[in-house]
C-alpha cells in the first residue's frame, strides 16, 4: 500500500482520488478552498460521452451516476439561420449530460464513502522530491510526506510547473463562451427533449441540452460582438431558438480554453492529470470527460501497484497510455472548434458537406474519440 497525494478539488482531481482509494491506497486530497469537500463548482452543465461513462463504470459510479443525469439520445445539427437539420444522429447510449453541481456531489459523496480517504481544504505550493518520496509544504506551511503525487490542479498550478516548463494555453481568444442555465418551464417543450443539439452559423455556433429541470445553453462567437442586444441580433431571428432571446435571461461571458497537452506528463513521484496535463475544449464533449478517462486510466495502473516500489512503474504506464490517445483528442477538438468557426463561403460549404454526407462523417469522427460506443460505425441514421 502506497501514500498518494492528490491536488485539486475539480472534477479529475476528485475522481483521480477516488480511483487511487479503490486501488487500495491511502489518500490525501488537497482540495483548496471547499464548501463540503469540493472545490465550489462553476454553474452550468456539462455533457459525457461514452467514454466518460465507461470511467464512471469502472470507478464504480455508473448507478449513482443514472440517477442525477439525463440521457441523451440524439445528436442533432442545425443551421443557424436557415434552421434545416444538417445531421440527426441517434446515440446508443453511454451520452448524458449533468449539471456540474450534481457532478460534484456525486464525487463529493463517492468519496466520503471511502474509509481511506483524508481531504485538507487546502492548496499545494511547494513540492520537493526526495530519494524515498516526496514532502509537500502546504499554503498553510504544513508538510505532508507521500510516496507520490496525482497534481490535477489545473493549468497554472504547482504539479504542472514542477513536471514541465510549458505554458497552460492562451484562453484570451477572439471568440468568447455566453453561457445560461433556463427553467424549462419558461421555455416550450421541444427544448426538454433529450438531445444535444448544435446550431452552425457562420463564425458562430450555440450548443444547447436539457439539465433535468433546466436547459443548459452556451453560444459561442466573437468577442467584439457581445454588445447590448446581442441576443436579439442572434438568437432573435430564428423561430426556434427565439425564446432564448429574452432580455430577461441571465448571461455569464466566460473564456474558452485552446486544445493542448503537455509534452511531459511524469517527473519522478509526480504525474499529471485532469486539465493540469490537456487543456480541452467543449467541442467534443471531452473537457470532464477525459479528467474522468484519466482517473479510470490511474485506477487500472494503481491496482497493479501494491507499495511504494511500485508506484512508478504504474505512474510510467498511465502517463505513457493518456499521453498517447489525448494527443489525437486534442488535434480533434482543435479541428473540431475550426470547422465551428467557419463563416462565409466556407461555413456554407461546410453545411452543405454535413447535409449529404454528415451522419456517416460524423459517426467516423467520433468513434475514435468516443472509444466506448463501438456503434458508433454501424449505427443507423437519418436526416429528420
Amino acid at each position: 500500500m502506497a501514500r498518494i497525494a492528490v491536488s485539486g478539488g475539480g472534477i479529475a482531481g476528485m475522481a483521480a482520488a477516488l480511483a487511487g482509494a479503490k486501488a487500495g491506497h491511502d489518500v490525501v486530497l488537497f482540495s483548496g478552498e471547499t464548501n463540503g469537500g469540493a472545490a465550489a463548482p462553476l454553474p452550468g452543465g456539462l455533457q459525457i460521452a461514452p467514454n466518460g461513462w465507461a470511467a464512471l463504470t469502472q470507478l464504480g459510479l455508473s448507478d449513482a451516476a443514472a440517477s442525477c443525469s439525463t440521457q441523451l439520445n440524439s445528436i442533432l445539427v442545425r443551421s443557424l439561420g436557415r434552421g434545416t437539420t444538417l445531421i440527426h444522429l441517434p446515440l446508443a447510449g453511454g451520452y448524458a449530460s449533468f449539471s456540474r453541481q450534481a457532478m460534484y456531489r456525486l464525487l463529493r459523496d463517492a468519496l466520503e464513502a471511502e474509509t481511506n480517504i483524508d481531504q485538507i481544504a487546502i492548496n499545494i505550493e511547494h513540492i520537493n522530491q526526495q530519494t524515498d518520496g516526496l514532502t509537500l509544504v502546504s499554503s498553510d506551511g504544513q508538510s505532508v510526506f507521500c510516496d507520490g503525487l496525482i497534481a490535477a490542479e489545473g493549468g497554472s498550478g504547482p504539479g504542472r510547473r514542477h513536471v514541465t516548463s510549458s505554458s497552460p494555453p492562451d484562453s484570451s481568444g477572439r471568440r468568447v463562451a455566453m453561457r445560461a442555465q433556463i427553467n424549462l418551464e419558461h421555455l416550450p417543450s421541444h427544448f426538454a427533449r433529450p438531445a444535444s443539439n448544435l446550431w452552425l452559423g457562420s463564425g458562430r455556433h450555440v450548443v444547447h441540452y436539457p439539465l433535468e429541470t433546466t436547459l443548459n445553453v452556451v453560444v459561442t462567437m466573437p468577442g467584439e460582438e457581445i454588445s447590448s442586444g446581442w441576443q436579439q441580433r442572434l438568437l432573435g431571428r430564428d423561430a426556434v431558438l427565439s425564446p432564448l432571446a429574452d432580455p430577461q435571461i441571465s448571461w455569464a461571458k466566460t473564456s474558452l480554453p485552446g486544445a493542448a497537452t503537455v509534452a511531459c506528463w511524469r517527473r519522478g513521484r509526480v504525474v499529471l492529470a485532469g486539465d493540469a496535463a490537456h487543456s480541452m475544449p467543449p467541442h467534443l464533449a471531452q473537457g470532464a470527460g477525459q479528467g474522468l478517462v484519466d482517473a479510470a486510466c490511474l485506477g487500472r495502473w494503481l491496482d497493479q501497484s501494491d507499495d511504494s516500489s511500485s508506484l512508478n512503474p504504474a505512474f510510467s504506464g498511465y502517463a505513457r497510455e493518456r499521453a498517447a490517445a489525448v494527443g489525437r483528442i486534442v488535434q480533434k477538438a482543435d479541428v473540431s472548434g475550426r470547422v465551428m468557426g467557419l463563416s462565409g463561403p466556407a461555413a456554407r460549404l461546410r453545411d452543405v458537406v454535413l447535409n449529404i454526407g454528415g451522419p456517416r462523417l460524423m459517426q467516423s469522427w467520433l468513434a475514435e474519440v468516443w472509444a466506448a460506443d463501438a456503434t458508433l460505425d454501424t449505427a443507423p441514421h437519418r436526416q429528420a
